[in-house]
């Protein structure tokens, strides 16, 4: 990691014995005679350190110090004072202004090196932690690119079924409005009958399982409240713990309950193809282009070379896309499976107005998501 000090003296003979006594690969020296052309220097490029001479002509050490502290890009750069005059009163001054050390005249090039190396690595930690941060950012964007793409309705409570979050797929899925169900309870939305009698939080299935750390597996007496009644979900639910393993919350997935669908059939040429036979999915699984985050559709069948999907674009043939789905639970090790994949034919849904059916060939796959998809097809 390259990382720059500037350096700032009215004598050129101290320019060169500081740099001489610097100068090394990883580190860039900035030089400057006076603190106006200093000043300039530091608003267009990033220094770790300024090593600033105190008695120069114009402008002085603290006057160019006081200047740095008023603008928001030089106002944290640390400052050593470098000067010959030792007066309590200066030295104060320079503490006054930010100054972080000094340094005398005649200077030891030990004293100077440690001084230095300890700003430099303040630097770097600075800059890492910056880094980590664009990444923690990154990651955040990305999970919420994910929740906004996963097929199933996702609803979030805590330990007393206190609503915390609610993804899209919810308004999508149920017609409600996700954001207007964060802060009220899980039951006030969520019965195990169609008549709208509430069960208390206590006493309902998804409480008295996930309290004692298990998971609700596809049942299907759950009913959602929505504008036009009650409409039966596919519930599953499982626990969250807090870190000294407490029973927390639950995460709870749902899905409109459906009657078994028949299987889609495809041209006799495409199946002849295939070298894996395809299995139809039960769960309702989305898969999304991790480049954009569109959703590409739903998932109908699957093999280890190709699947079948229910969209409402109408994708390129020819195209490679990024593809990613989120699993409703651990496979292989892994929650979700990633993959390249293009389409081969399509075509427009007969039986839904709007829809197209769509053949994709998997075209890359690593080896873990290979064992995930393995998972996946005799799973689901």
């Amino acid at each position: 990691m390259m990382q720059s000090i500037l350096i700032v003296d009215d004598k050129k003979e101290n320019l060169i014995a500081l740099e001489s006594l610097l100068e090394r690969p990883d580190l860039e020296l900035l030089k400057a005679d006076n603190g106006n052309d200093g000043l300039r220097l530091l608003l267009k490029s990033d220094v770790a350190l300024v090593l600033l001479d105190v008695q120069m002509p114009g402008m002085n050490g603290f006057e160019m110090a006081e200047l740095m502290r008023k603008n928001r890009k030089t106002q944290s750069i640390p400052i050593i004072f470098v000067t010959a005059n030792g007066d309590k009163r200066d030295i104060f001054r320079g503490y006054e202004l930010g100054a972080v050390d000094f340094l005398s005249k005649p200077i030891q090039r030990d004293v100077l090196l440690s001084k230095v190396s300890v700003f430099l690595d303040l630097d770097r930690q600075k800059r890492d932690l910056a880094l980590q941060l664009q990444e923690i950012q990154r990651l955040k964007k990305q999970n919420e690119m994910l929740l906004d793409a996963v097929g199933d309705g996702l609803v979030a409570v805590d330990a007393q079924g206190i609503i915390s979050f609610v993804n899209p797929a919810m308004q999508h899925l149920f017609h409600v409005d996700a954001q207007s169900l964060v802060g009220s309870h899980l039951n006030s939305m969520l019965f195990q009958n169609n008549e709208g009698i509430r069960t208390t939080w206590g006493t309902c299935k998804i409480f008295k399982a996930t309290s004692r750390g298990e998971r609700l597996q596809r049942v299907r007496d759950y009913y959602v409240k929505t504008p036009a009644g009650y409409v039966e979900a596919e519930v599953d639910a499982s626990p969250v713990a807090s870190a000294d393993q407490e029973f927390s919350g639950v995460v709870v997935t749902l899905r409109v309950a459906a009657a078994e669908e028949k299987p889609d059939m495809t041209d006799d040429l495409a199946r002849a193809s295939r070298r894996h036979t395809r299995r139809r999915i039960g769960a309702v699984l989305r898969l999304f282009d991790r480049t954009t985050g569109m959703n590409l559709g739903r998932l109908l069948n699957v093999s280890m070379d190709g699947f079948k999907l229910s969209t409402r674009e109408n994708l390129t043939i020819g195209q490679v896309y990024e593809v990613s789905m989120i699993l409703p639970e651990t496979l292989a090790g892994s929650n979700t499976l990633s993959f390249d994949a293009e389409p081969v034919w399509v075509r427009p849904a007969e039986d839904v107005p709007g829809e197209f059916r769509v053949g994709f060939r998997i075209v890359s796959l690593g080896p873990n998501d290979s064992k995930v998809l393995a998972h996946m097809i005799e799973k689901y």
